[in-house]
Formats: structure tokens, C-alpha cells, sequence
């Protein structure tokens, strides 16, 4: 064979995979212009998979425990002392960092994943709110006994620097040493305390 006929050949085979491919692709276009692939099946399809392998895990006997407690002791007298010193004012323990603060808006991408990063899996105490649901003042108690991990450590540094650059008001309660409640709302609403 001649150059020229194996040169025929290669483009004829090509003109052939280019057209199969053409039709496979508009057979899997519905009306819409969507793939098959990006259509509810599919998600349905990724989302079942997903979740039955999520169920089967949840199925095994004795793989989750209720906690004795909600609140540990420390935390639940800190929590009582919060609830005499604003008992107008609704408190929350336990809440995550992430739904306290929020990433303002500027940094794109990567800068602002690692932003979120930093508050995605801490964890504020208590966190006071008006009836409004304005969020007057963050509470973390802290037992002095407790050994501090070098992480733990740099973590809370990071969490600190984070609630000082949203201006929130941020609390530290050792619960050996709790302040009285009326020294806690004057620390927390200042000047107001007395009106409220």
C-alpha cells in the first residue's frame, strides 16, 4: 500500500470514531441539552449509593451510646450561672465556631477555604443571645487542672484571634473560681448591666 492510501484509510477511521461519538453523546442529551449523567438519576443514583453505605454502618448493634451527660459539671454550674446572671437572654452551649463567625466577603478560592478551615471544627461553650437572637457575648469554660495540649493550645490562640477580629465579646469562666453573676453581666454588657 501506498502512503497515500494508508493516509485515506487513518482519516476515514478517524471520520468514523468522530461521528460514533457524536451519536453515543446525543443519545445520552435528553431534550434539554443536560447529559444523562448531570440529570436527578444520577444524583439519586450517587446519593442512594452514598447513603445506604451510610445506613449499613449505622445498622451495627451497640455503634452509638447516648452520653451520660450533656453538659459536664463544670459546664452545666457555668451554664446555671449564666442562666441566673441573663434571664433575659437565651444561652446556648455547645455551639461551633463556624456558626458563630462567618468569612467576610473579599477573600476568594483558597483564601477563603483556609479562612473557614480555621473555624470549621471549633467549639465555643456557651454563647449568649438577646431576644432578638443578636449575639451579645461568647462564654468558654476552662477548668485549671485541665493539661493543655501544644495543638489544643495553638488552637485556642487561633480561636481567640478569630472572635477578637469579629469584635465579639469573649469570656473565659474557670469554674473553681466563678465570678458572682451580677460581676459576670457587668464583664459582658458593661454599663447597661443595670438596665437590663
Amino acid at each position: 500500500m501506498t502512503s497515500g492510501v494508508v493516509f485515506a484509510l487513518a482519516v476515514a477511521l478517524l471520520a468514523i470514531v468522530i461521528i460514533a461519538g457524536f451519536l453515543r453523546r446525543r443519545r445520552e442529551v435528553p431534550g434539554d441539552g443536560r447529559s444523562a449523567a448531570d440529570g436527578p438519576t444520577a444524583v439519586a443514583q450517587w446519593t442512594e449509593g452514598e447513603t445506604t453505605r451510610l445506613l449499613s454502618s449505622a445498622e451495627v448493634p451497640g455503634l452509638y451510646l447516648l452520653r451520660p451527660r450533656f453538659l459536664s459539671k463544670s459546664e452545666a454550674a457555668v451554664f446555671l450561672l449564666l442562666k441566673a446572671a441573663f434571664p433575659r437572654h437565651e444561652i446556648f452551649a455547645r455551639i461551633r465556631l463556624a456558626d458563630v463567625l462567618q468569612v467576610k466577603i473579599g477573600p476568594q478560592g483558597m483564601e477563603r477555604l483556609r479562612a473557614f478551615r480555621k473555624i470549621a471544627n471549633q467549639h465555643v461553650g456557651f454563647v449568649i443571645c438577646d431576644r432578638d437572637m443578636t449575639i451579645v457575648a461568647i462564654v468558654d469554660a476552662r477548668e485549671p487542672d485541665q493539661a493543655i495540649d501544644p495543638r489544643d493550645q495553638k488552637l485556642e490562640t487561633i480561636k481567640q484571634r478569630c472572635l477578637q477580629a469579629a469584635q465579639v465579646k469573649y469570656v473565659c469562666v474557670y469554674p473553681p473560681q466563678l465570678p458572682r453573676y451580677r460581676e459576670l453581666r457587668d464583664q459582658i454588657l458593661g454599663p447597661a448591666a443595670e438596665l437590663l
